[in-house]
């Protein structure tokens, strides 16, 4: 599915945001993928996690070992940004009215947070930035004993750009 996603102009038709994506050389060859992943995903407490690049490295389009970590699928929806619904706006804001609002997603969920409307789409980022944040630092503590501590500091150290 990696190889798909770097390399599949069909599948990037689909999700544009894997274009401009690779697979590092040495993962090319299929064993070397292999012996990295079973030095990192345990089966018996992360089945269903997902294989993500760009935690460790924000904005990272290599998958490597030194760039890849397995997450539960809760963490990785967190970070997925939709960029082709946003329009011009940054992210997490929306035009109402004559006012800017601004909610935040739970994907797994299935659930939309209302945050508020703002008079300028400045405003109404900064109120997401603030209640985005806290809701990665709330979903790390709960997979705290889980994921290892690197995902855990990058998760904890994340900030939200206002051209996410």
């Amino acid at each position: 599915k990696v190889l798909q996603r770097c390399y599949s102009k069909e599948y990037h038709i689909k999700k544009p945001t894997y274009i401009g994506c690779s697979v590092v050389e040495e993962w090319l060859n299929f064993q070397n993928f292999v012996k990295w992943y079973k030095k990192n995903y345990n089966p018996e407490t992360m089945e269903g996690w997902h294989l993500d690049k760009d935690i460790l490295v924000k904005g990272n389009k290599i998958y490597s070992p030194e760039t890849c970590c397995f997450v539960p699928a809760d963490i990785n929806s967190l970070l997925t940004k939709t960029n082709a619904k946003r329009g011009k706006y940054p992210i997490g804001v929306s035009v109402t009215g004559n006012k800017f609002s601004t909610q935040i997603s739970n994907k797994r969920k299935g659930s939309t947070s209302y945050i508020g409307l703002f008079s300028t789409p400045e405003e109404a980022f900064k109120a997401y930035k603030k209640v985005k944040e806290q809701r990665i630092k709330e979903v790390a503590d709960k997979w705290k004993d889980l994921i290892n501590d690197e995902v855990y500091k990058a998760l904890y150290n994340y900030e939200v750009d206002i051209h996410d």
